[in-house]
């Protein structure tokens, strides 16, 4: 039996729509007060907005420097920035950003997009919160589809970059309960400029020097012979004069009526 038109939209009418989860965003970051410490996760998040989002708009880096807040405040990652960053960057393979074990900062920087980046790490530390992002803890380029895409819900797509949350509670704002660390590894070296250049210097790690005991070889030393090819040359009047023992005339003199003879 069909209802008519009107009992229908009636009946719509009570029964209450089920309203969709708000956006849930990260609550802001509160960095380290130490300022040795706030120097170095400005630092780490600085090369994390520059080397991974350097082309990206404003609000491209803004995302990314949020994934890693993010990250800092969810257990399944490192409790510090420099942690979050550099995770993974001393395997060959598994480094979280691939800039920190692919040789991305082994050249130079440009300087008028490292100085955007740190002014947006800055602006995060202090309590920036980029909402469009929310809990998000992944990303990846338009250009790839990586294996572990599909297990996590897709949040938003911001200039070049697919952002990700994780599924079911872990992407919940309850699951981002993990303080902050307020000491910082030692992971990054500030930057220094040439002229306009400015390079990354990174240290070089010591190798232990080993002494090599000197061993001493005693060697007899023996003539070396030469040979020629061919018939050796006849000797000539000279050479065998040359070779002829020398002949001593002996001399003779007289001593106490006694001749002597010496010489012979």
């Amino acid at each position: 039996m069909r209802l008519p038109l009107p009992l229908v939209l009636a009946t719509l009418a009570i029964v209450p729509a089920t309203p969709a989860r708000a956006l849930e965003a990260a609550e802001p970051f509160s960095a380290s007060p130490d300022p040795e410490m706030f120097e170095r996760s400005l630092q780490c998040l600085a090369e994390a907005i520059y080397y991974e989002a350097r082309s990206e708009s404003d609000d491209g880096q803004r995302a990314v420097a949020q994934v890693v807040l993010n990250r800092v405040r969810h257990p399944a990652y490192p409790n510090s920035v420099c942690g979050v960053v550099y995770q993974g960057s001393e395997r060959v393979t598994g480094c979280q950003f691939s800039f920190t074990c692919d040789g991305s900062m082994g050249g130079g920087i440009e300087p008028y997009a490292w100085d955007r980046a740190r002014s947006i790490a800055a602006a995060a530390l202090h309590g920036s919160v980029y909402r469009p992002v929310g809990l998000a803890t992944n990303y990846h380029t338009t250009a790839i589809r990586p294996y572990w895409a599909p297990s996590l819900v897709q949040q938003t797509v911001i200039g070049a970059h697919i952002f990700y949350r994780r599924p079911g509670y872990g992407g919940l704002a309850e699951a981002f309960d993990q303080a902050p660390s307020i000491d910082e590894p030692e992971a990054a070296a500030p930057p220094v400029r040439y002229g306009s250049q400015v390079r990354q210097i990174r240290p070089r790690v010591q190798q232990a020097m080993v002494e090599i005991p000197i061993v001493e070889r005693r060697y007899v030393e023996r003539p070396i012979v030469y040979r020629t090819g061919g018939r050796p040359p006849a000797p000539t009047r000279a050479t065998r004069a040359a070779q002829r023992p020398a002949v001593r005339t002996p001399r003779v003199t007289i001593e106490g009526g006694v001749r002597v003879i010496r010489g012979s």
